[in-house]
């Protein structure tokens, strides 16, 4: 019981920390960067749904939606790539339980660009393999 509270007590500690410099993003901050970004790559109304549901089917436009999008979430910049304290901050903030999945997610996707793919190519790979993982946690929090 004390060792979960300690853990606990950590994990919020952490989320604090992360959380004073990444701001946590709700629903409606996901709907706001999924239309600028629509905007931005003139996406097509079928293609946008499946992106609204978190399904990000190959199309021309979609390594650089998701790389638009996870830019605009706080997740992603093109000069450091993934942000991963920011990460675990926005997928375990409302649920701990999260964690093994957001963690097991990165553990086994993130790369640090060594193909040095340009950055929507790099940004889509990674979250490419990171959501399938962890799609239900990502919808919980923003849809």
């Amino acid at each position: 019981q004390s060792r979960l509270s300690l853990v606990s007590f950590l994990h919020a500690h952490i989320v604090l920390q992360v959380a004073a410099k990444f701001e946590i993003r709700n629903h409606d901050d996901a709907v706001a960067a999924h239309e600028e970004c629509r905007e931005d790559f003139h996406v097509p109304d079928d293609i946008y749904e499946k992106f609204l549901n978190y399904e990000f089917p190959e199309h021309r436009r979609t390594k650089c939606y998701v790389e638009c999008f996870l830019t605009k979430m706080g997740l992603f910049t093109a000069n450091k790539g993934f942000n991963e304290k920011a990460i675990v901050a926005q997928f375990t903030y409302q649920n701990f339980k999260n964690l093994e999945s957001v963690r097991h997610g990165l553990e086994k996707c993130i790369d640090h660009n060594e193909a040095e793919s340009d950055t929507c190519t790099w940004a889509n790979r990674v979250f490419s393999c990171w959501l399938p993982i962890n799609r239900h946690v990502v919808r919980k929090i923003y849809a």
